[in-house]
This record gives structure tokens, C-alpha cells and sequence, in this order.
């Protein structure tokens, strides 16, 4: 698998970070405290890398950045699906490092300062405000809801994004937990952004 496959994945796709609410990386704004630091997690909901299934599988990022995204500089440590052996770990390696081009690829390529590989197992669920992901001792987070301060209720926040890269719609929450200790990334953050969205890619 040296070349890309052409590949279509249908992907849930979870992630908290250090940002307030709002996460002004996504409208190439500076970060809200200068830096980045952020944990991402993606399950394939139904994939195909050329002939091969990825149907279930996954994969997490732990990274930070010194400023904007766009500005690149990042450094992170990709976490592959245990579960992801022989040609389905190749498949899963290429997208998951941006190798194999298409949205993600865009994404993995302000990942400039160092890409650390590894595996582990992976337990995700997406299920808005209840969603959570983990990454054996490495990187555990939980959703909350945004409360209003005053009453308490639950706030509902949808971004739409109808030329967005990786999501055509984001809901937002709070990172209940939000901890990351992976080699060269130790950070741990509560109450800060936490999205999920949806989208279906394609590469390369």
C-alpha cells in the first residue's frame, strides 16, 4: 500500500481543546490562550481503503500547536485502532497521518514539529453531551453540556459550516475531562470546548 488507495469514509468524528467555547481555531482565528493543545478521536461509522474494509475501526490524535493552526508547527502522537492488523492498519495509518489525502490530510499537515505513531485500544462513544472516548492511559475525555450560568438549562449550540473541511456542521459542548499523557503531551483541561460532528470523506 505505498500509493493511496482511493478511499470514502462515513466518520463520527469527537474532539476537545483548550479554546473557549467556540473554538476560534475552526474560523482561523487565534486560539483563545495563544496556544492549542487537544485531544481528537474518529470512528468509522462504514470505510473502504480501495478494497479494503474499515468498517468500525478508529483512531485518536493527542497534539498541540504554539499558535494557529495555520501558522503549523504542531506536534502530536497518533493513537491506530488495536483492533486495525496487517492491511487494515496500513489503510488506517495512511488516513490517519494524512498520508492518503482528502480532508484529514489537510487537517495532519499543520503537524510540522513531530508525529509520533502508536497503538492502543480505543473505546468511543458518540452520543452528543454523553459522548466520550479513551485511549488506555494516555488520553481520556468526557462531554458535558454548556449550562447557562444563571438558570442552569442546558444550552444547544449547532455551527453550520456549508464549506467546512471536516464537518458541514458542528454541534458544540463542554470537556468534562479532558487529560492527555502521551509522549512529549501532558495537559489537562476542564470546562473548556468539546465538539462533535459527522461528515462523510474522500481521498486522496
Amino acid at each position: 500500500m505505498d500509493k493511496p488507495q482511493k478511499w470514502t469514509l462515513n466518520i463520527e468524528h469527537l474532539m476537545v481543546c483548550s479554546c473557549d467555547w467556540g473554538c476560534p481555531c475552526g474560523f482561523q482565528a487565534p486560539p483563545t490562550y495563544g496556544t492549542c493543545e487537544a485531544a481528537l478521536a474518529y470512528r468509522i461509522v462504514e470505510g473502504q481503503y480501495g478494497d479494503e474494509s474499515l468498517n468500525g475501526l478508529g483512531w485518536a490524535l493527542g497534539a498541540a500547536w504554539p499558535g494557529p493552526l495555520h501558522e503549523l508547527k504542531g506536534r502530536g502522537v497518533v493513537y491506530l485502532d488495536s483492533r486495525a492488523e496487517g492491511t487494515k492498519r496500513e489503510a488506517l495509518e495512511a488516513i490517519a497521518t494524512g498520508k492518503a489525502g482528502g480532508p484529514i490530510g489537510i487537517f495532519m499537515s499543520t503537524i510540522t514539529d513531530g508525529l509520533e505513531v502508536l497503538t492502543a485500544p480505543l473505546e468511543f462513544k458518540f452520543d452528543g453531551k454523553n459522548s466520550h472516548f479513551r485511549v488506555g492511559n494516555a488520553i481520556k475525555v468526557a462531554f458535558d453540556p454548556i449550562l447557562n450560568p444563571v438558570t442552569g438549562d442546558e444550552h444547544h449550540v449547532s455551527i453550520l459550516l456549508p464549506d467546512g473541511m471536516l464537518a458541514k456542521r458542528e454541534d458544540h459542548f463542554s470537556g468534562k475531562t479532558f487529560d492527555v499523557s502521551a509522549p512529549g503531551l501532558s495537559f489537562s483541561y476542564s470546562g473548556h470546548t468539546a465538539i462533535a460532528m459527522q461528515n462523510i470523506w474522500h481521498g486522496p
